[in-house]
């Protein structure tokens, strides 16, 4: 089974059990507002977490739950996966958080994403970071990689995109949990849910630092990504 079925498969039963957590609690938004607010953007694989106001925005998933809960909030939603059924520069910001990683062909989609995007528009992205942190965890959510720095820096920028500023995040768990983890998303999705739900605002809401610049390298130490690239005007 590739990635694209093995996705299909656990997202389309998993995001049942959640409830839509707003854009705005995430501490991204404060850095992404201003390229988002009152734009055209694109929303890719967010499930029921998304990071851009769902009113009148555009989202992608594989999962119908999920499209379902975001088009009652105002969303124009496509169930799809490559190519993107958009035209060329259709868009002021493209949202990829947490899909990157799942994707057989990570820059068939980051050319994608370039293609719908605007010259000179945002690609707002994150990404587990350091293969030394797999977890049986990683294998279960459905992820094909987690990225070193020179790795995520070749595909950004084989798509044309240009990193403006990184934020560093905290994102690995010790092997134990990581299993006790999946083990809970696996068989039992629906307590896993409960517990994700209540902790989730306070993790969303942390305040990692934004540093301008392309250098990931205290990313992957600390196992994780959230960052801002731009398209070039070519």
């Amino acid at each position: 089974m590739d990635a694209l079925e093995r996705n299909r498969s656990l997202y389309s039963d998993l995001w049942r059990h959640y409830d839509v957590f707003p854009h705005d609690g995430w501490h991204a938004w404060r850095e992404m507002a201003p390229f988002v607010d009152g734009k055209r953007a694109l929303d890719v694989g967010c499930g029921k977490f998304p990071r851009v106001p769902t009113g009148g925005n555009f989202f992608v998933d594989l999962s119908q739950a999920a499209l379902v809960a975001l088009a009652a909030r105002g969303g124009r939603c496509v169930r799809a996966a490559l190519p993107l059924p958009f035209p060329d520069g259709a868009f002021d910001a493209v949202c990829l958080f947490e899909v990157i990683e799942h994707v057989d062909d990570d820059r068939a989609l980051l050319a994608e994403a370039a293609r719908v995007l605007r010259k000179g528009g945002v690609l707002f992205a994150s990404c587990p970071m350091n293969p030394d942190y797999w977890t049986s965890y990683d294998g279960v959510m459905g992820h094909v990689r987690r990225y070193r720095a020179g790795e995520l820096r070749d595909a950004l920028g084989s798509a044309g995109f240009t990193v403006e500023k990184t934020c560093a995040r905290h994102d690995r768990m010790d092997r134990w949990f990581g299993a006790l983890f999946g083990f809970g998303v696996k068989r039992l999705p629906r307590l896993t849910a409960r517990i994700v739900e209540r902790y989730l605002p306070r993790v969303a809401a942390i305040a990692d630092e934004w540093r301008d610049g392309d250098d990931m390298a205290d990313a992957e130490r600390r196992g994780g990504i959230t960052l801002r690239a731009r398209r070039g005007n070519e």
